[in-house]
């Protein structure tokens, strides 16, 4: 976890403030997120989540924001909508700090079951659904700006600075070095990026929020579902298919998959864990975010092969 930034009630007040909000009567700090340090804000007549930025710059908050508002305006019932500054701007700057006020959504992120991957497949597929507007749409940042899809898996891949056991496990899995995945044209959209099951909380067993829109911008449906499938569909560490069929029944309740994406959806899986793997590596191994978790990369290429080989029995 990043450095966590701690603040004072008299702080939280100063950048309440801006909001034009004021009476702080408790401030509690969280312990979720890694980019973030988050505190609960309990006001006079609500309750708010002021987020102190840890890892992104003041341009990729602000990237973030537009399309949760975007989403809210397209209807996606899980994402969270960010308070307005008085100035109407959407990222605070207050001295060393700046961030960003969600309203406080109750609930609490849930363990993997069934009925987690189940409403968590079912939060995805609405996700996929939405009816854009190609020409708003356009306007937000591509989810290679903030995260890793094939292309750049397959290109880090080559570089000088990728670890040898990262190249090792990208060659293993893909031979062909992915040329018949990158010339297959897949449906895109807005995606999340991230949507491992603790990216959610959970309000009387039901699904209540979809948190950590970081990684989020325009890509393929089908790299998002790989992601969000190698994160949550898990029992001890690994993805298992049990867990697996029943994220997928939630997922294609709402938006069934077509027979392309069902061809590659094992490369997606993989896909996902190389890109989510990449991730830490840029952070906590090139960037030292965090030293305790420099080779926590790792973890995830070893849930790759362990997947990879269950696939392979299951053939």
């Amino acid at each position: 976890m990043a450095s966590y930034t701690q603040i004072s009630q008299k702080e939280a007040e100063d950048i309440l403030k801006l909001y034009g909000r004021a009476h702080v009567l408790k401030l509690t700090p969280l312990s979720l997120g890694i980019s973030n340090s988050n505190y609960r804000v309990d006001l006079q007549d609500e309750s708010v989540l002021l987020k102190i930025s840890n890892d992104k710059n003041q341009l990729q908050l602000a990237e973030e924001q537009a399309i949760l508002l975007y989403l809210n305006q397209r209807g996606y019932p899980y994402s969270l909508k960010p308070f307005a500054l008085v100035s109407g701007e959407l990222v605070y700057n207050y001295e060393p700090y700046f961030g960003v006020l969600y309203p406080f959504v109750k609930g609490i992120p849930p363990g993997p079951s069934d009925y987690t991957c189940k409403e968590v497949g079912a939060a995805l597929a609405n996700l996929h659904s939405i009816n854009h507007d190609k020409r708003l749409m356009d306007n937000l940042r591509p989810h290679e700006s903030v995260g890793f899809g094939a292309l750049e898996i397959l290109n880090y891949s080559k570089s000088q600075s990728c670890p040898k056991d990262y190249r090792e496990a990208f060659q293993y899995f893909f031979p062909d070095q992915l040329k018949a995945f990158l010339d297959t044209p897949f449906e895109k959209g807005i995606i999340h990026g991230d949507l491992y099951y603790d990216n959610t909380l959970f309000d009387n067993n039901h699904l209540s929020a979809v948190l950590d829109f970081e990684q989020a911008g325009r890509g393929e449906y089908l790299l998002d579902l790989g992601i969000s499938l190698s994160g949550t569909c898990l029992e001890k560490g690994r993805v298992i298919t049990p867990l697996v069929n029943s994220f997928l029944s939630g997922y294609e309740a709402i938006r069934p998959l077509s027979k392309t994406e069902l061809k590659y959806l094992d490369h997606a899986v993989i896909l996902g864990l190389l890109s989510i793997s990449l991730w830490r590596i840029k952070r906590f191994k090139e960037r030292n975010l965090n030293p305790l978790m420099e080779n926590s990369y790792q973890d995830l290429l070893v849930r790759a092969m362990n997947y990879h080989q269950m696939k392979q029995l299951e053939k």
